[in-house]
């Protein structure tokens, strides 16, 4: 049986020959290779399902979103009391967005101030996109996509085809944490993930509640273009599997009904338009999902990327598994990469692999990995890895 077989044989609930184990993030190796082959050559040296990403539809959606042709940026610096701070102006048709974002341990930069990127949140003095004042300027944040990036995409899918191919792997779209070794990016197909970088959470939150016309205009604005990119990756790429990122969807940021009525309608669209051209569509949420796993499940989604024991905030492991077996949809991950690889022992790290193949690998359904990452190039988180691979390698056909 092929990797690419075993992984989506997995998602399918068939009969496999034993639980693969893909890295979800692998970003401490990923930092060391210079180029994706080889980086998927020394995933297999350690005998993993390695996964090939078809290529990033827009490689500078983080610097600047998919700007419309008539937004005009213009960017400076300012230093208030030996404090500095980066600013932003895109003059839109529709009107001005301005945003500040003050520096701390050393970012932004002059050379790096990106539109779209985890760190602006706890940054921000002023958010760019008003919710209740800028969504129609909103819109021009996410404008056309260029036929340069199409053309990009279409030689990097072209690239990935044939490593796919030589080593018979599944391939992935949609969302793409790493440009190439050194350039981590958030954006590609995003939830509401985009509005923590735009808007920050509070007002987001408290909007969802008090005024959730405005926040559904505002996901549904990311949702068309999140369909935008989805049907580029479908039609130029060979994608087995599309994934939207979505770790800003929790219940620590959302409640269960402001979940269903505002983000669920939309995956379930996306899913759809990936189900028709027989693919699978993925949903990384990595924390505090059990009040909205049913809905999650509901939307049509194939596979949850992202179940971790220790940092999920209440993830009961045997009731995930209950449910998504019942729906016969599939996990991906089951120990935790932060708490158990990268601190923990290596006891701890091959206890927690057989508790996870134990549970989530009985009757198919299951595809092992650290959750979200390992990124720490520390002795204690490589031994460790180590560990977790042979782990898997040696109990990964007694739970199936």
């Amino acid at each position: 049986m092929t990797s690419r077989e075993r992984m989506l044989g997995a998602m399918d609930y068939e009969e496999i020959d034993y639980i693969p184990c893909s890295f979800m993030i692998f970003s401490n190796l990923y930092e060391k290779c210079g180029s994706e082959r080889e980086y998927i050559e020394e995933q297999l040296k350690l005998g993993l399902d390695a996964f090939i990403h078809v290529g990033q539809l827009n490689h500078t959606l983080h610097q600047y979103g998919a700007l419309h042709p008539d937004v005009k940026c213009t960017e400076w610096g300012e230093e208030t009391d030996g404090v500095k701070y980066f600013c932003r102006k895109l003059e839109t048709p529709a009107g001005p967005l301005t945003g500040r974002v003050r520096q701390r341990e050393g970012w932004p930069t002059e050379k790096d101030f990106p539109l779209l990127k985890d760190w602006i949140v706890p940054r921000a003095e002023e958010v760019l996109v008003k919710p209740e004042e800028d969504l129609e300027k909103l819109k021009y944040i996410f404008g056309p996509v260029k036929d340069r990036d199409i053309q990009k995409l279409k030689e990097e899918a072209g690239e990935a085809k044939k490593i796919s191919d030589e080593f018979s792997l599944l391939l992935v779209g949609g969302w793409k944490g790493y440009v190439n070794p050194g350039l981590q990016v958030d954006p590609g197909v995003m939830g509401c993930d985009a509005m923590a970088w735009l808007s920050g959470y509070e007002d987001v939150m408290i909007l969802s509640i008090t005024r959730p016309d405005v926040i559904k205009e505002y996901a549904r604005i990311i949702h068309e273009w999140n369909m935008k990119q989805i049907e580029i990756y479908l039609d130029v790429t060979d994608a087995d599997l599309i994934i939207r990122r979505a770790w800003y969807e929790t219940t620590e940021f959302w409640t269960p009904s402001a979940f269903r009525e505002i983000i669920a309608p939309f995956i379930e669209r996306e899913a759809g338009l990936v189900h028709q051209a027989g693919k699978k569509y993925g949903y990384i949420i990595t924390s505090a999902f059990m009040p909205i796993l049913d809905d999650i499940l509901d939307s049509g989604i194939d596979v949850l990327i992202g179940l971790d024991p220790e940092e999920g905030k209440g993830t009961d492991l045997n009731e995930v598994k209950e449910r998504f077996s019942r729906k016969k949809k599939t996990v991906w991950g089951g120990v935790s990469g932060a708490v158990t690889v990268e601190t923990g022992t290596e006891k701890e790290t091959e206890d927690a692999v057989i508790e996870a193949l134990a549970c989530l690998g009985r009757e198919g359904g299951f595809i092992l990995s650290p959750v979200d990452n390992v990124r720490e190039n520390t002795e204690k988180a490589w031994q460790n890895t180590y560990s977790f691979i042979d782990a898997w390698k040696q109990y990964r056909r007694n739970y199936l």
